[in-house]
């Protein structure tokens, strides 16, 4: 009965360091309880113990989709689908901790940070909740992600458990040693790193409009979000003037901020035209995108100039499954006549790099800022600077829009470049390229805001090499598995 309530223990401490309560320091130790009750046990009690504490972390850390402000019907049809996402998500603890009990403690931050590059591969990926993303708030400690990225900053922090219980276990003080130096090393890299001095910046306005998005594509709301967007854009522009005697270099407007086909001539983006040029900033917004040739939809994002109109466009390449569309259904012509409630949208090929002046950017549409090797991609194209756009209003106010928010954060220090994010409800942020928020919105708030942002990159190991880290470790805990059978049938 002990070992269920140590499992709980850890659940309960690993959820706590994700939710918006300042309490991440909680990941350093909360899997040693875990630990304790999964050391010298039966093969299948390591499995089941895993797969119980994943259950339950993702349970404790994903509540909030509970309230997700969706239709009745396909809420219902969603909870069914969140036990299973639950269940999914656990037995990746519980093959990691089964693995563990077959090779040694020492393989757990191999075979887990490993396992967290795999559950975040692919068109059903989903690496929410991966560990390393529990420090985000913490700029010292996510330096080394420049290194190796959000899943080898979840190794670290898995080996840090491992010491902690090692330590607690056994007394010994050679794993204190091993504590303050697998603890000091990342900080002191972190100081070193972040030791530079500031970059020649530009001017971005972000603008918040805080618009319903159940009543968004309505009708009756269409002055209403326009109307909003323009204010917020001239109040911005009026500030920018006042301040610092210039208009923004770039005004971003959120994910679908515009609830018509943007692209298409008429009022609306003559509208969006004429304020373009009336505050003599390009505006970069969310719009869906119709393709007539090809009789597809796609979540994209335009940027309109002054006196040019629309120059570029980019359409959202990472869908959310189930919720933009159906996955595997470009592959799979059955899957295209599946109903799920949620959108139809075609995924996008095309990895832009937006120019306008001097500026060059890249866009991630809502989940996508939660994909590693996307952004990668993007600034080894050579955008500096990444523009998060997202609709996170479906979220309510709990943990969701802070967990993905903070997500965010990790591409700034894996790629050596700033993040601005413009959410249609909050959070909005400023985040430099050492992963430091320099300014945010408040959530359901009708707002802009106005910041200077530093363009100038910074080379980072994990540009060149990206997830090879979590890869080579699932290769040499693949190997020791091998090496320990192979020993144990001789």
């Amino acid at each position: 009965m002990i070992r269920i309530y140590l499992i709980i223990l850890s659940a309960v401490l690993m959820s706590l360091s994700f939710h918006p309560l300042g309490l991440y320091f909680l990941a350093w130790f909360g899997l040693v309880p875990l630990l304790f009750a999964v050391t010298e046990v039966r093969p299948f009690s390591a499995f089941k113990s895993g797969t119980i504490f994943g259950f339950l972390f993702s349970l404790f850390s994903l509540f909030w989709f509970v309230f997700l402000q969706i239709e009745t019907n396909i809420k219902i049809l969603m909870l069914f689908g969140l036990i299973l996402l639950f269940l999914y998500l656990g037995v990746y603890y519980g093959v990691g901790f089964l693995f563990m009990n077959k090779v040694g403690i020492w393989s757990l931050p191999l075979i887990l940070a490993g396992l967290e590059f795999v559950r975040g591969a692919g068109e059903l990926g989903f690496p929410w909740l991966a560990f390393g993303y529990s420090q985000a708030r913490y700029p010292l400690f996510i330096q080394q992600a420049s290194l190796y990225g959000v899943y080898g900053l979840s190794g670290w922090l898995i080996l840090i458990n491992v010491i902690v219980y090692k330590l607690i276990k056994s007394k010994n003080p050679k794993y204190a040693i091993a504590f303050i130096m697998a603890f000091t090393l990342p900080l002191l890299f972190g100081v070193i790193r972040m030791n530079r001095a500031a970059d020649e910046p530009i001017l971005i306005g972000i603008v918040q409009p805080n618009i319903d998005p159940n009543l968004k594509f309505t009708k009756a709301m269409r002055e209403v979000t326009f109307d909003r967007l323009i204010y917020l854009s001239e109040q911005c522009n009026k500030a920018a003037l006042d301040r610092f005697d210039q208009s923004p270099d770039l005004v971003i407007w959120p994910e679908t901020a515009t609830p018509i086909f943007l692209t298409f001539p008429g009022v609306y983006q003559n509208r969006v035209y004429a304020l373009a040029q009336r505050i003599n900033s390009p505006i970069f917004t969310g719009t869906p995108i119709y393709d007539r040739k090809k009789r597809e939809i796609y979540n994209g994002a335009v940027l309109i100039e002054p006196k040019k109109g629309i120059t570029q466009e980019y359409r959202k390449i990472h869908l959310v499954p189930f919720g933009e569309h159906i996955p595997f259904d470009q592959h799979i012509a059955l899957f295209k006549k599946i109903d799920l409630g949620g959108g139809d949208y075609t995924p996008g090929t095309r990895f832009t790099v937006f120019r306008t002046g001097d500026l060059k950017f890249s866009c991630l549409i809502c989940f996508e800022s939660i994909f590693p090797e996307l952004s990668r991609t993007f600034v080894n194209d050579g955008a500096g600077l990444l523009v998060n756009i997202t609709n996170d209003g479906w979220f309510g106010k709990i943990s969701g829009s802070q967990q993905h928010n903070d997500m965010a954060i990790l591409r700034t220090v894996e790629n050596g470049v700033p993040l601005v994010r413009c959410a249609n409800t909050g959070i909005s942020m400023v985040v430099d390229k050492y992963g430091r928020v320099l300014t945010e919105s408040s959530l359901f708030t009708q707002n802009f805001i106005l910041h200077h942002v530093s363009i100038v990159q910074d080379k980072t190991v994990f540009r060149y090499i990206g997830n090879a880290v979590p890869i080579l470790s699932l290769l040499i805990a693949t190997l020791l598995l091998v090496v320990k059978t192979v020993k144990t049938k001789a």
